[in-house]
């Protein structure tokens, strides 16, 4: 690594795994240069990356960079292990899902990271995490493929949530007259 920094080349990023999200360097096809990608499997000196659309949501091609190939590691939120918790869904099976938690997870049968088509729009593979929750009777089922915009890490969740109910204290506090303290 020193003597790449000496000579001015850029360090090899060493340390992904699947479900990482990387922005992709200039030694893969130039047609991805600096597009986002998920990791799917890991070598010895490359990986195998999904190039994703500008929202990180499509799936628009595959390809094998070099780890030197990888300009930077954007997130590793996705990584089998993590925990999160789900936040933003509206649809209306889906929206009780919110305020769940649980692990990113490898599913069955598709591996990890997954990537669905839906019906309205088949031939756009669509990137979904697989979550086990950690209450499943509360959720309704074990585990579901769900969209990384719609997962939060678990720590992140867990602060806001004691801001919140810091902010309540504060004002449940404040309309208390002096007479009930």
């Amino acid at each position: 690594a020193e003597a790449e920094a000496e000579a001015g080349l850029p360090e090899a990023v060493t340390e992904v795994e699947p479900g990482d999200l990387v922005l992709l360097g200039p030694g893969v096809p130039h047609e991805y240069r600096l597009c986002p990608a998920v990791v799917t499997k890991v070598a010895e000196r490359h990986c195998t990356v999904v190039v994703l659309n500008s929202e990180q949501r499509i799936a628009v091609g595959e390809c094998w960079p070099g780890f030197r190939d990888i300009a930077m590691v954007e997130n590793r939120m996705l990584r089998l292990g993590t925990r999160v918790v789900v936040q933003g869904m509206q649809g209306q099976r889906t929206q009780r899902l919110n305020g769940f938690s649980g692990v990113v997870s490898l599913h069955p049968k598709q591996g990890h990271p997954t990537f669905v088509c839906k019906p309205s729009a088949p031939g756009q593979p669509q990137l979904t995490i697989c979550v086990c929750f950690d209450d499943p009777e509360a959720a309704g089922e074990r585990s579901a493929l769900i969209e990384p915009r719609f997962l939060q890490p678990y720590d992140e969740a867990v602060q806001k949530m004691s801001n919140s109910l810091g902010d309540v204290m504060v004002r449940v506090a404040s309309l208390m007259s002096p007479q009930f303290c």
